[in-house]
């Protein structure tokens, strides 16, 4: 079952910051991150230079879940086709410069946090797609894997420092991710780190919200937009039949699998159908959750001439349900899509594209 979002206000949108220029069409996706995001890139190093990729079956092709991540879902509903060439995201990585999973004896792998893909991103092109969509996350690994002694302003300032690299290459339109509560997951949430993990996944997120309101105003002609996925999955956790999940709390993998993750209990919906698991492991969740996350992006990305009326678009694969949302009291990332070489044309906005990725039906475990 496709899962609808039916959030209004702070909840549905997220937090937006004030717009200062009209966006087009974007014609491109380039995104910055950790495993989230990853759809192969670290599976392609790690083949490239151990010969064997990772991660392992029964993950899908190179991405830690079960079948898509949500920037590949989030592409098909701005009517474009997901592009491994643009995804620089990789599993592991921390905010800064390194990946938490790699040896620094192999820099190729070592050098893949979020700041060393823009850094290498921004050094290979002094000037960037001003139409492109950039979206960038991090911080998960910085805090997950900390000491007692975390400070999670350093992972802020990596992702304050990342945004303003790519706004000086000339990127005009950034999209910025909060955390999930890494104390609420299925490897967590029943383990004596729980509060640890979200007292710090609170100050994380609310010096993030802060500090990039701020840059917001610094960079005046830079469109910043702040996707709440925090919100998010306390939504489907609070109300998990509303998405379509039957559990929210286990993992089909549990601890099966790769032993750096915390265990978990195995979810018994996972024989059945994945798909009303939210969680694939213990700490990633299902190409049916990452569904979910881009179709809370997509809401927030995809208004065209209708939000006048304070009219949102809800892009289904399968046709278009309008909707009516409240304004909130908050500005939004103004984004007018127009004509260009996307895939579909301006009467289709935001609708999934011919010969767009699909969500597998159903993933056999193979362990």
């Amino acid at each position: 079952m496709y899962k609808q979002i039916l959030m209004t206000g702070f909840l549905l949108l997220s937090v937006m910051f004030s717009s200062k220029a009209t966006a087009t069409d974007f014609d491109e996706i380039y995104v910055f991150g950790d495993s989230y995001s990853d759809s192969g890139s670290y599976y392609n190093y790690t083949k490239n230079v151990l010969g064997t990729g990772f991660p392992p079956q029964p993950y899908y092709e190179g991405r830690l879940t079960n079948g898509p991540v949500w920037v590949e879902y989030l592409a098909q509903k701005l009517g474009l086709r997901p592009n491994p060439n643009t995804n620089f995201a990789a599993v592991g990585a921390e905010s800064g410069l390194f990946n938490i999973v790699a040896s620094p004896s192999l820099p190729s792998l070592y050098l893949t946090g979020v700041l060393s893909q823009v850094n290498n991103f921004t050094s290979a092109n002094k000037s960037v797609n001003p139409n492109a969509l950039y979206i960038v996350s991090g911080g998960f690994n910085d805090i997950f894997f900390s000491s007692e002694t975390v400070d999670p302003n350093q992972p802020v300032t990596n992702i304050l420092t990342a945004v303003r690299s790519l706004a000086a290459a000339g990127a005009s339109n950034i999209l910025v991710v909060n955390l999930p509560n890494l104390g609420d997951l299925p490897g967590t949430n029943d383990s004596q780190a729980s509060k640890k993990l979200n007292d710090l996944t609170a100050k994380y997120n609310t010096s993030l919200a802060a500090n990039l309101d701020s840059l917001n105003q610094q960079l005046n002609t830079i469109n910043i937009a702040f996707l709440d996925i925090n919100s998010l999955f306390k939504q489907v956790f609070a109300n998990p039949r509303r998405y379509g999940f039957t559990d929210v709390i286990s993992s089909c993998l549990g601890s099966s699998v790769l032993t750096a993750l915390p265990p978990s209990s195995i979810s018994a919906v996972c024989n059945t159908n994945s798909n009303q698991a939210f969680f694939w492991d213990s700490i990633h969740p299902t190409t049916a959750g990452h569904e979910v996350i881009a179709e809370s992006a997509s809401q927030l990305l995809c208004f065209d001439d209708r939000r006048k009326r304070g009219t949102a678009v809800l892009h289904h694969p399968q046709q278009d349900l309008i909707k009516q949302v409240s304004r909130p009291k908050i500005k939004f990332f103004n984004l007018i899509r127009s004509s260009s070489n996307s895939v579909v044309d301006q009467g289709a906005r935001c609708q999934r594209p011919r010969g767009a990725i699909t969500r597998p039906r159903r993933m056999k475990k193979t362990y």
